[in-house]
């Protein structure tokens, strides 16, 4: 991989783009000493690109130099708004990630933790570990679009991210609290962790909305909104999609997820032939054969014939073992439980392979994508992938999940400047794709960051040329057994 030089000056310019997030206010207005905050931002900024798994203010503070109570302060009580911040960089989407095939992917992230003081941390269900287990959650909102060539040539950029609260640390059910003494210990906690009296519980789902809310008044084009079961399987959550216009390509549980044909009748709210109460809602025949993405499949096998059946190979890219390819199925159906909207979408069916992790049926509801074809809708279902590529780029890469504190306040400072440092990454790797017939890796491209920048220290530190700068530096770097 050939040099990629990362100056000094250009993580400036990058920075200055977002320069007003650190030093204003959303009101316009700064406060005393505020090139102190734009300083310590820029430390932080550079530290979360350094080597090394060590993320924490601490582990930051060694690595620039900076002076670490300061820079404690500066993520755990400063003024500057991670709100600022996340609308700048939805104001700063690349072209190259936006467009026609692009999406806005929701999901969780979850953080592991082994106390119960930080903000939001509670036993609940831990991607991570794939277990319940005592954890911080996440919800975000990416823009990902999916490799013309190749599926490592993914693009991702990062619109928002807030955390979950879980009912106990909001305080607004009291049958949430096993006894008084818990509910004072939370109220205690949520006090301590600096919790802002406007922030109410709230589902993931709802959470979800507000940011492709916020998403949609910056306006990145996209295609849909991509989102996995957490999301998917809450009939409210589809109908504040659809209230938005928003199509969407959301995962749904095989067992549950209840659809009609199409052309079932819709039995309009009235009275009834008999003597039952009249209709409140538009209904279905009882004779209607209502079934769930596991019975159509199961269906559809019983049909027999591999070219009868309904089932199409679709390839939606390319990986490194060849094309990425399976059997889906879509069919016109109406959704059930969602009763009081009469509306069509597709459901969308993979076809378990039986090859290592692809074992299992999926289904997809999508709406608002009429005329997509079988590949498109295929393409986005897939397009979700992306999301944990972020998670894994994000966490191994920048320290999402290595900060120690435990406020509201410094949590969000910490994930919005993980988010910024993603930006940059991004940007470099489509710089540097446009010599390239594909994109390098996220992880090579910080390695090259930090490799660069290290030889321009070596050089006008102590006078080296370059040959030799990247010799040492390349030398240097070698302690970091990933690196």
């Amino acid at each position: 991989m050939r040099d990629m030089p990362c100056n000094q000056v250009e993580v400036q310019q990058f920075l200055s783009k977002y320069q007003s997030a650190f030093t204003r206010r959303a009101d316009g207005s700064s406060w005393p000493k505020w090139e102190r905050t734009w300083r310590h931002a820029t430390e932080y900024f550079q530290g979360l690109l350094r080597p090394g798994k060590g993320k924490s203010v601490v582990d930051i503070a060694d690595q620039t130099g900076a002076d670490q109570e300061q820079l404690e302060r500066f993520v755990r009580e400063s003024p500057w708004e991670h709100q600022n911040v996340e609308s700048h960089l939805r104001e700063e989407v690349p072209d190259e990630v936006q467009g026609p095939d692009a999406a806005l992917i929701v999901d969780g992230m979850a953080i592991p933790k082994s106390g119960e003081k930080s903000v939001g941390v509670a036993r609940q269900w831990c991607g991570a570990t794939g277990k319940v287990d005592n954890c911080q959650v996440t919800v975000n909102c990416t823009l990902a679009r999916a490799g013309e060539q190749h599926n490592s040539d993914q693009v991702t950029w990062p619109l928002g991210a807030r955390l979950y609260l879980p009912k106990k640390w909001t305080g607004e059910d009291d049958s949430v609290y096993e006894t008084n003494r818990e509910r004072e210990k939370y109220a205690h906690l949520s006090e301590e962790a600096g919790i802002p009296e406007e922030v109410s519980y709230q589902p993931k789902y709802e959470i979800a909305v507000d940011l492709i809310d916020q998403a949609m008044t910056a306006g990145p084009e996209h295609a849909c909104v991509v989102g996995d079961t957490g999301f998917g399987k809450y009939p409210a959550f589809r109908k504040k999609l659809r209230a938005r216009n928003e199509p969407y390509v959301l995962e749904v549980e095989t067992s549950k997820f209840v659809v009609v044909p199409e052309e079932t009748t819709v039995l309009e709210p009235g009275s009834t032939s008999g003597r039952g109460r009249p209709r409140k809602h538009p209904a279905y025949p009882e004779e209607t054969d209502a079934e769930t993405p596991e019975q159509i499949a199961a269906r559809l096998e019983k049909q027999g014939g591999e070219k009868q059946d309904g089932w199409r190979e679709v390839t939606w890219n390319e990986g490194t073992k060849g094309g990425l390819s399976g059997e889906f199925y879509r069919t016109p159906v109406r959704v059930v439980k969602d009763r009081s909207n009469r509306w069509l979408g597709w459901l969308l069916l993979k076809r378990p392979s039986g090859e290592e992790g692809e074992g299992e049926l999926k289904a997809w509801i999508c709406w608002g994508l009429d005329k997509a074809s079988l590949e498109e809708l295929a393409s986005w279902g897939q397009l979700r992938w992306t999301v944990e590529r972020f998670h894994q780029d994000t966490g191994r890469e920048l320290g999402a999940d290595k900060y120690q504190g435990r406020t509201w306040r410094g949590f969000h400072h910490h994930l919005s400047a993980v988010m910024l440092a993603h930006a940059f990454v991004a940007e470099r790797r489509l710089e540097e794709g446009q010599d390239r017939e594909d994109l390098a890796s996220f992880a090579e491209v910080v390695r090259q960051i930090v490799r660069e920048s290290a030889v321009q220290r070596l050089m006008e530190n102590h006078g080296f040329d370059r040959a030799k700068a990247r010799e040492v530096a390349v030398d240097m770097l070698r302690e970091y057994s990933d690196w």
